[in-house]
């Protein structure tokens, strides 16, 4: 009787836990650099989707302000699995296909609107988006983060002011070259590293979007910023190949699927954080500025060649720079 007793106990803690495995959620890290900015905005929205969405079976969690390492070590745990989801300016993934910057190149875009079309224009997006595939990546949505300013220590006015700054800039040849366009020189380093650089003084300002540098605080630090615009900030949400290989077949359509449905949700969330991002800064004391008409004209006139001279004329990269400078055309307004 008591073995009859015990075999049932068994068998029905077996098929309990059977029921609980089978029913477990799946995680789902969403990690990014930033903070109180869109890409914190879009984890969120993810995160606020698929727990709407029972059937999915995914609990996505967010962490932002690289709080799970900085990019490079985010993106080594997408290749890895230990990470789901990554939000980041694809410039940040140049280490594993120099085609990444091509979205960078200035003067390009009219305005964010035009970068979006543009970068989701299907014949450059349907090859751009495979960048990083044979790595263990899949890019699930493009959209624009917003236009380029400098914020500085010391206000940058005219352009001679930029004369022997060192100003922080992503790592590559062309980001640094724009700098040093105007007599500054361009330091490349990890976003998250850039606050403590302009509290120590390692740099003297940084080439980001005033959208990204005021939702960090930045202001407390560099009391100016000078709009420029000359170049649009693209981020893109990446997904870990690994683990959508866990994944069922549903599960992966109703991911890639949403995630890829977001991308002009991501694009006019950003916007509306940029229609915001002046009065930020200065409601917490620091100046805005913008250069004169001549100044901003000189500035652009310098920097458009740029992107032929560096991506245009790079056998690496002149396809798929061919390919953005096509679709830029074709969605031109």
């Amino acid at each position: 009787m008591m073995t009859r007793k015990l075999i049932g106990t068994f068998a029905a803690l077996a098929v309990a836990g059977y029921a609980g495995a089978a029913t477990a959620q799946m995680d789902m890290k969403i990690g990014f650099a930033t903070i109180n900015d869109p890409q914190h905005a879009i984890g969120l929205e993810i995160q606020k989707r698929f727990k709407a969405d029972a059937a999915l079976n995914i609990s996505p969690r967010v962490f932002p302000a690289a709080q799970i390492g900085s990019i490079p070590r985010m993106i080594e745990g997408l290749q890895f699995g230990t990470l789901e989801a990554l939000i980041t300016p694809p410039g940040f993934l140049v280490g594993i296909n120099p085609n990444f910057q091509v979205p960078d190149a200035p003067g390009m875009f009219d305005d964010v609107f035009h970068a979006h079309r543009a970068l989701n224009d299907p014949e450059f997006f349907g090859k751009y988006s495979q960048l990083a595939a044979n790595r263990g990546m899949v890019m699930a949505s493009l959209y624009v983060y917003g236009p380029t300013s400098f914020a500085s220590k010391s206000p940058i006015r005219t352009l001679a002011d930029f004369k022997g700054k060192k100003v922080r800039v992503l790592a590559t040849k062309m980001e640094s070259a724009l700098v040093r366009s105007f007599g500054g020189t361009g330091v490349p380093m990890p976003y998250s590293e850039v606050l403590p650089g302009l509290q120590r003084g390692t740099i003297d300002g940084v080439r980001s979007s005033i959208i990204v540098m005021g939702g960090s605080k930045f202001f407390t630090v560099t009391k100016s910023i000078t709009v420029v615009e000359s170049g649009m900030i693209p981020s893109t949400v990446m997904v870990s190949g690994a683990w959508l290989k866990k994944l069922s077949a549903a599960q992966r359509k109703t991911v890639l699927s949403s995630l890829s449905g977001m991308s002009d949700w991501n694009t006019n969330t950003a916007a509306e954080y940029g229609k915001r991002a002046e009065k930020l800064w200065k409601d917490n004391g620091a100046e805005v500025i913008r250069l004169s008409a001549t100044d901003q004209k000189t500035f652009m006139d310098k920097v458009k060649p740029l992107g032929d001279e560096f991506l245009g004329k790079n056998e690496k990269t002149k396809d798929m720079y061919a390919l953005l400078k096509a679709a830029a055309a074709r969605t031109k307004k």
